[in-house]
């Protein structure tokens, strides 16, 4: 799988900075940017997979070790779940602590979101407690599974205004003075 949908945003007025990095279940994180140039202007697109140099294949310490700690600027906060895949790696320990201990190694504040509940649920642990323990931060966003069925574009996702409420909601919750005095 070449899946990747890695974004990278800067606004210099406020000097807000945000990276969104994908890496499904157990498929390698996957990017044609390289750490040394990512926060640089750019105004090209590659639109056809094929034109890009794949510049990491990492697994999620990786991604963490070799990546997201070498950003300049460096994160403040990482923000990761463990999505509805089936096979999902979170749900070993050793991943689990590896991923925490890599955050912290780079002072960087780990933030667990619990995952969204679908519309028709499977008996699985979508809130992965043990993850939410680990993290400096857990996000619980179990209340999701309230969402009435007019709000959900199909089983899995939701209409535009739930997903606004959720990124509201995260953005407010890391802002505040509570959560940066977690590292301080």
């Amino acid at each position: 799988n070449n899946a990747r949908e890695n974004r990278f945003f800067y606004e210099p007025h406020n000097n807000n900075r945000l990276t969104f990095l994908l890496k499904f279940g157990r498929i390698p994180f996957r990017s044609s940017w390289d750490v040394s140039y990512i926060n640089e202007h750019s105004d090209s697109l590659v639109n056809d997979p094929q034109n890009v140099d794949i510049a990491q294949t990492l697994n999620w310490t990786e991604v963490i070790d070799n990546f997201v700690c070498k950003m300049i600027p460096r994160p403040t906060f990482f923000v990761f779940n463990s999505g509805l895949w089936a096979d999902d790696e979170l749900v070993e320990v050793d991943v689990q602590t590896k991923i925490v201990q890599s955050l912290s190694n780079c002072n960087i504040i780990s933030v667990y979101k619990t995952t969204t509940i679908p519309m028709i649920d499977e008996p699985k642990n979508h809130n992965r407690d043990e993850m939410c323990q680990l993290a400096d931060i857990c996000y619980n966003v179990s209340w999701t599974g309230l969402v009435t069925p007019d709000k959900h574009a199909d089983n899995v996702h939701f209409t535009p205004p739930i997903y606004s409420m959720l990124n509201i909601h995260l953005l407010s919750m890391l802002a505040s003075g509570e959560v940066l005095a977690v590292k301080s």
